[in-house]
């Protein structure tokens, strides 16, 4: 074999350069083409020129345009079905992949961002600000009780009861500024308008949920951050300054409602928040990474008990929940805040390249629930979202 190698080293490294993808070629074993070789590279090229324009693709789409390109170009047999064996095989000579559609990031507009982000720096330059004055917050929802929906089971089982999904929600505000060092404390929306339990709890900000409410409550979180931000810029010694990065949802209240001094609000325009929102990119998500390491962390100790797991569950309250989010908050390295600035701070003002957070200790925590024992990177991203 290892002669073989030697002797066709030319051949195998100039079948290995034409190949229109190096994805799929780990699992080849052989140089041998495929029947019809034409349809194949036809449909991969198609493939990817309809991917680059961010075109969702399945199989029957796939599998249709294989049967055009076979009427084409006349190859093969002409009971071609393009069948889903063939479409198989196809995706593994490609190293192609199924993905779940996630994110806003295709609808929004690159020319609107790349304006927004021009008068931005002008507007840091002229104004003088440092990355210190500079703050984003944005709020996401939190399915506290949610569990991944997806479990081992035997060949002998034909499906697999499931129970109940929690629906119970609450949503989390988060708000710092572009270095990381100064964390706000976190608004914490939920339903009830003044809970008795949360009487002597000072770890967040409470707000209940209403229309009005929730208009009230960012007016109160402005007052809050207002009160805050001047006493983190008079310790580090710098003017009383500084500007609050917000999405333009209907329910924000309007600019003059948020303002007090040199300290005001800029509305991002419709259809960037994907693309420049610092408070996405990462930030939230790594947030609700570390409240899923808590909650799994208490079933895992409940069931090494030998209690059951879903009993636990049905005890979590909103106390509980407080005390895992605002300790996850407090948690959040400022590198993570830092780096999610990247896309809208000028390079001179971005601190260095920070290697990702890493999330290695909830696969493993994950992986200790009955029934998840083998879920992937793939799984933990479709639990966040």
């Amino acid at each position: 074999t290892v002669g073989d190698w030697k002797r066709k080293r030319s051949e195998l490294e100039k079948w290995c350069s034409d190949r229109p993808s190096i994805a799929g070629m780990k699992d080849r074993k052989t140089m041998k083409k495929c029947e019809y070789e034409k349809v194949s590279e036809a449909l991969f090229l198609w493939f990817t020129q309809q991917r680059d324009k961010g075109m969702p693709l399945t199989g029957p789409i796939l599998q249709e345009k294989a049967l055009n390109f076979q009427k084409e170009f006349n190859e093969g047999k002409p009971d071609f079905t393009a069948s889903v064996g063939w479409l198989d095989c196809w995706k593994k000579r490609y190293g192609l992949r199924q993905l779940s559609i996630c994110g806003k990031k295709l609808s929004a507009q690159q020319e609107g961002f790349l304006k927004f982000k021009a008068n931005f720096h002008c507007l840091i330059e002229n104004e003088g600000l440092s990355c210190e004055q500079i703050y984003n917050c944005d709020e996401r929802g939190l399915n506290y009780k949610m569990l991944p929906s997806k479990t081992l089971a035997s060949w002998a089982e034909a499906s697999a009861p499931g129970y109940k999904g929690s629906k119970e929600r609450v949503t989390i505000l988060a708000c710092s500024n572009a270095t990381g060092n100064h964390k706000l404390r976190l608004t914490f929306i939920g339903k009830a308008k003044n809970p008795r339990a949360f009487k002597n709890i000072y770890l967040v900000l409470y707000q209940f949920c209403t229309r009005i409410g929730g208009i009230h409550g960012w007016i109160q979180q402005f007052s809050e951050a207002d009160f805050s931000m001047n006493f983190f810029l008079q310790s580090i010694n710098l003017p009383r300054k500084a500007i609050l990065v917000i999405d333009n949802m209907p329910s924000h209240p309007y600019e003059d409602e948020l303002l007090s001094g040199d300290i005001r609000v800029i509305f991002l325009p419709p259809n960037i928040t994907s693309l420049c929102q610092p408070m996405d990119h990462g930030v939230l998500e790594a947030l609700k990474k570390k409240y899923c390491r808590k909650l799994l962390t208490t079933l895992t100790e409940v069931i090494d008990d030998g209690n059951g797991m879903l009993d636990k569950l049905r005890t979590v309250n909103i106390k509980d929940v407080i005390y895992w989010v605002a300790q996850s908050w407090d948690e959040i390295e400022p590198q993570t805040l830092a780096r999610s600035w990247r896309k809208l701070l000028p390079k001179d003002e971005n601190t260095q390249e920070m290697v990702q957070e890493n999330c290695d200790n909830l696969l493993a925590l994950l992986q200790q629930i009955p029934g998840c024992e083998k879920v992937n990177d793939d799984d933990i991203q479709e639990w966040m979202e």
